[in-house]
């Protein structure tokens, strides 16, 4: 196991690459330079310690050649990096029970939408360290003419627990995945007690 990855239930390792393949459109990763890679006219990407854009095509130099690429501004903080989705893994560890789940590629699916909550949750402080409090739901939302409105589930708004989850898209979708897990069966079997 390496800084990229961490162990979650019976031995299941999830690492930050399983996150950029099942959210791979949704977040501004850090665009790291691959050797070997061709890139193309205008391409950025980091070259520890700069941000370098390609200004050819089919461009397979390092960055650091000068006729190929130049400098650019830019900065590691615009960009999602792998100590953001370990930071966001271990505070989704802390509320995660695997025991829910039956087979190993659940818990990893089910893990991740939730280590992607966190990691918005701390998007959102960092941009906005002063805010405090609970979000809230939005119940209407209306431009000129045009409104928009929802209404979260009952038994997520009536449950403080999971509510703090409804914040965002992807604590949704979590709960939407473990709310079969929820619910418990009842059986009612007939029988006696063994006193006369």
């Amino acid at each position: 196991m390496d800084g990229n990855s961490i162990i979650i239930g019976d031995n299941i390792e999830v690492t930050t690459d399983d996150f950029k393949n099942l959210f791979g459109r949704d977040f501004p990763y850090l665009p790291l330079y691959v050797e070997g890679k061709t890139y193309f006219k205008d391409d950025e990407v980091y070259f520890e310690p700069n941000f370098y854009k390609s200004l050819t095509g089919s461009n397979t130099t390092e960055p650091t050649d000068t006729t190929n690429w130049e400098i650019v501004k830019d900065s590691v903080d615009n960009y999602i990096q792998d100590s953001d989705i370990m930071r966001a893994f271990k505070e989704a560890n802390v509320n995660f029970n695997s025991g829910l789940f039956g087979d190993d590629e659940t818990i990893k699916m089910v893990f991740l939408y939730l280590a992607a909550h966190y990691l918005v949750i701390d998007l959102n402080n960092a941009m906005n360290p002063m805010a405090m409090g609970f979000m809230g739901f939005t119940q209407s939302k209306s431009v000129g003419s045009v409104s928009e409105s929802y209404m979260v589930p009952a038994w997520i708004q009536n449950n403080k627990m999971l509510s703090v989850y409804a914040q965002t898209g992807y604590g949704r979708k979590y709960l939407s995945l473990i709310q079969p897990y929820l619910v418990g069966n009842i059986i009612f079997i007939p029988g006696r007690t063994t006193y006369g």
